[in-house]
């Protein structure tokens, strides 16, 4: 059954009826925030009372039930579809009835077709909406803007990661500006997309790429830009010409991913901590020239289907993968990291590094950067003996 209405929510929302036209005033407000809620409930629902924390936490629930049941049935009314929303105790919409942008995101990411989740976000999650009276919605719907941008931004890097894994540094730049246009004030995307762009013959773009982006922090931040920027684009203006062609055609080039390290303890704090580590390994590794590292998002989607390295690597064209341990006792912390080949699932080497009593998050970097320090120099032998990688399966 072609479901009757389609349902927008990333970006300025709305919902289409049978004609492809947005339905009338009839639907806003309210009735288009509960639709909002039904939709990020999914199949599974949400209990009435959750319903009545949102939108009327200050009333009784005899009063907050006889509101919600008024508002389920204006928007049947007003979308002539008494079937729409069912369910008693929790209730939820029914998908053959409504189609909706978040659905599709969130399927096409599942799935792998990255691009098309990329072309289905429209935009901010509920953009310009605001429903007054309504702190407890507008919290709820602030945390799911934030989940669902930080999704497309995933979204976005696993694109550039692959477009370099295939070769194209083009392709690879095109999705890195994206993402720098989301995130303009990030030194890390920044030097992304400054490398693909000089792997594209680019280079007086890239060289624009880092003015602009230390213009804008000073600018904007009242800041000092990250030096890294300014050391990146002082390498480019030196690179020779021979090295550039290496780059464009990914001569030496290693492709690695780094896999969520594993919390050795049930403490919440080991677990946040192997969380931190894992980001600022997957951070400090892609800075290293020469290397590539795939998103994390690819490397979480096929970890759901095969635990084998092997396949992993296969899959990504990737030619070594970063695997390790954290523990935690007496306020020490003990990272312990393995580089593993790709392509026989062999240990090509093993480190272990210790940290007291944590400083924070710059004690958290230093540890991750001590690691990845050493594995660059394991990364330059491998990609010094080998051809490049070969591109990732279908």
């Amino acid at each position: 059954m072609t479901p009757s209405f389609r349902l927008r929510l990333l970006g300025a929302p709305g919902i289409a009826g049978p004609s492809g036209h947005l339905a009338g005033p009839a639907i806003q407000g309210q009735p288009l925030a509960l639709l909002a809620v039904l939709a990020c409930a999914g199949e599974r629902g949400i209990a009435r009372e959750k319903l009545y924390a949102l939108f009327w936490p200050e009333s009784t629930t005899p009063r907050a039930s006889h509101r919600l049941s008024q508002l389920v049935h204006h928007v049947r009314r007003g979308l002539d579809c008494a079937d729409l929303i069912l369910g008693s105790g929790e209730l939820h919409l029914e998908s053959e009835r409504i189609a909706c942008d978040i659905w599709e995101f969130t399927a096409s990411r599942q799935h792998g077709e990255l691009q098309r989740a990329a072309e289905l976000y429209g935009g901010p999650f509920l953009d310009g909406f605001f429903l007054p009276d309504a702190a407890a919605f507008e919290r709820w719907t602030e945390a799911r803007r934030a989940a669902l941008a930080r999704e497309y931004l995933e979204t976005l890097e696993a694109l550039a990661v692959q477009e370099e894994l295939r070769g194209d540094p083009r392709a690879a730049a095109g999705w890195w500006r994206r993402l720098n246009e989301e995130e303009p004030l990030s030194s890390r995307v920044t030097m992304h997309l400054m490398t693909a762009l000089a792997a594209a013959g680019e280079r007086a773009r890239a060289l624009e790429q880092a003015r602009i982006y230390q213009t804008q922090v000073r600018e904007e931040l009242e800041a000092e830009p990250n030096p890294a920027v300014g050391a990146l684009a002082e390498d480019l203006r030196r690179i020779p010409a021979s090295i550039r062609e290496a780059w464009r055609t990914g001569i030496n080039a290693v492709a690695i991913a780094v896999l969520p390290l594993v919390a050795l303890d049930q403490e919440p704090e080991t677990r946040a901590l192997s969380q931190g580590l894992t980001e600022e390994l997957v951070t400090a590794a892609g800075e290293i020239p020469g290397v590539r590292v795939a998103s994390p998002t690819s490397v979480a989607a096929l970890r759901e289907t095969t635990g084998d390295v092997r396949d992993l690597a296969a899959r990504l064209g990737l030619e070594a993968v970063i695997e390790g341990s954290v523990r935690s006792a007496s306020g020490r912390v003990r990272l312990t990291i393995r580089l593993v080949d790709g392509r026989d699932g062999c240990q090509l080497w093993t480190g272990r590094y210790e940290r007291g009593p944590a400083d924070g998050f710059e004690a958290q970097d230093a540890l991750a950067r001590t690691a990845i320090g050493a594995v660059q120099r394991q990364l330059a032998q491998l990609g010094a003996g080998r051809p490049p990688c070969d591109p990732p399966r279908p």
